[in-house]
């Protein structure tokens, strides 16, 4: 039953985003989404607090609801009702417009992962994470470093690059006929100084805008490449620090995968051993 409820609720919310469909249901309050959407809810509900009253006798979650609440699946459960629950109040206090409602309707594709409940593939994910939480969380803390570290020599060293500087068109690039162009300025505040409101920055203007882009070169996209040579040896250094933060926690995870199989091949050894004795 909650196998085919998950698969309808997925298929709900994609067939609720094409607008055709939607108006041809009725997209006013009370609609059959609405009402798919509320029983679905009740029930997912009722199965999420019978599993925290059964945890106190599940061995894989210590006997405790708490842990339980705390797995990744146990906050998949939880994440797959609280967005509804959420949309009520703030419907119901007059403060969801129509924007902000489709975004709760569309946190119910979260619920493809309680599928882990009839994979039982699935389940070993969970026990795959707890065995690496220690270097993943190492590895996170040094991401972390890196990234902020690297924005701030970004920021310092390409502030002021006129590669990334835009000017009206009017502006010539570079000196013509003793009026200075867009690129020989020390930076763009002293261009508009002169040239007012027509040189702009878009990339490095801040530390939360370099923060952005270094997150984006963490995963391989570089979207600028004119970099002064202090900005070139930090793109060396992380681009070398980019493969060591991925292959660190991949390998990780790879083998906590062994390990997790292993024990499972080796209890289903043991259970046919008993069956056969």
């Amino acid at each position: 039953f909650f196998f085919a409820l998950i698969i309808a609720n997925i298929i709900a919310v994609v067939l609720e985003s094409i607008p055709e469909v939607d108006e041809y249901i009725g997209n006013q309050d009370g609609n059959f989404f609405d009402v798919f959407e509320a029983w679905s809810v009740f029930f997912f509900t009722v199965d999420y607090i019978l599993r925290l009253l059964s945890a106190r006798k599940s061995r894989e979650a210590l006997y405790s609801p708490l842990v339980y609440a705390t797995t990744f699946f146990g906050i998949v459960d939880l994440a797959s009702i609280a967005p509804w629950y959420i949309q009520v109040v703030l419907s119901k206090t007059g403060n969801l417009s129509g924007d902000e409602a489709k975004v709760f309707r569309i946190f119910r594709i979260f619920r493809v992962l309680q599928l882990e409940d009839f994979i039982t593939a699935f389940s070993k994910l969970d026990n795959v994470f707890r065995a690496s939480k220690d270097v993943l969380k190492a590895t996170g803390l040094m991401a972390i470093i890196i990234w902020v570290g690297t924005s701030a020599l970004f920021f310092i060293f390409e502030e002021n690059n006129p590669n990334f500087r835009q000017c009206d068109y009017s502006i010539p690039l570079v000196e013509v006929d003793g009026e200075p162009g867009c690129y020989d300025f020390d930076s763009t505040a002293a261009c508009n100084e002169y040239y007012p409101g027509m040189c702009s920055q878009s990339a490095f203007t801040n530390m939360p805008n370099t923060m952005f882009y270094v997150a984006v070169f963490l995963g391989g996209d570089w979207g600028f490449v004119d970099f002064t040579w202090p900005g070139k040896i930090v793109c060396m250094f992380l681009c070398v620090a980019g493969i060591a933060l991925y292959s660190v926690p991949v390998g990780s995870l790879f083998d906590s995968f062994g390990a997790v199989l292993g024990l499972s091949d080796d209890g289903d050894d043991e259970e046919e051993e008993g069956e056969r004795a």
